[in-house]
C-alpha cells in the first residue's frame, strides 16, 4: 500500500487553525485539572511563551530599572494597565472591561476559568524579573474570571534573598 505524503501547503488554513485551536485547548484543560508544583511549572512555561510574543510586539528595552519599566508598562502594553507602588508592593491592574487578559479566552479557544489566572499571574512575575532583574511574589486579587471587571495583582519585591519567585492566589 502506498503512503502519500501531505504537505502542509495542501491543507487549508482553517483547517490548520482549528486543529491548533483545538490541541491548545485540550492542552489547557488538561493543565487546569492538575494540581500543585506541576500545573505551575506548566504555567510558568506558558508564561514564557507569551513574553516572548509580548517582546516582540512592544518596544521595551532589554533592561529597565524599576520605576522607569513601571511607567512604560502604561503604554507599552496591549491594554491599559493601572499601576502603583508603596515601597516594595505594586498594585498592577489589568483594565480590560470585563475581558479576560488571555488571549486563548478573547479568541474563544478555551472557556474562561479562574485557574488560567495562575498563568496571568507567572506572566506578571515573569516580566518583571526579565526586564528590572527584580524578584518578585504575585498574589492574585481580583479577575475577570472570578466576576471583576479588572484583573488585580499585588507584586511584592523579594530583597536580600535568593530569588523566590512565587505565585499566590
Amino acid at each position: 500500500m502506498e503512503h502519500s505524503r501531505v504537505r502542509a501547503a495542501d491543507i487549508a488554513p482553517e483547517v490548520v487553525t482549528e486543529y491548533r485551536d483545538k490541541l491548545t485547548r485540550s492542552l489547557l484543560e488538561a493543565i487546569c485539572k492538575l494540581d500543585g508544583p506541576c500545573r505551575e511549572a506548566l504555567w510558568d512555561a506558558q508564561a514564557h511563551t507569551c513574553l516572548t510574543t509580548f517582546f516582540d510586539l512592544t518596544a521595551l528595552p532589554a533592561q529597565m530599572d524599576l520605576d522607569a519599566f513601571l511607567q512604560a508598562m502604561h503604554t507599552a502594553g496591549t491594554g491599559q494597565v493601572d499601576i502603583t507602588r508603596e515601597g516594595d508592593t505594586i498594585y498592577w491592574i489589568e483594565r480590560r472591561e470585563g475581558q479576560c487578559i488571555c488571549p486563548f479566552v478573547r479568541l474563544e479557544v478555551v472557556n474562561l476559568n479562574p485557574i488560567l489566572c495562575r498563568c496571568s499571574a507567572h506572566w506578571v512575575m515573569h516580566l518583571l524579573k526579565i526586564v528590572t532583574d527584580t524578584s518578585v511574589e504575585v498574589e492574585v486579587l481580583d479577575t475577570v474570571a472570578t466576576g471583576d471587571e479588572s484583573c488585580s495583582f499585588r507584586l511584592t519585591i523579594v530583597r536580600d534573598q535568593e530569588p523566590a519567585d512565587e505565585v499566590s492566589t
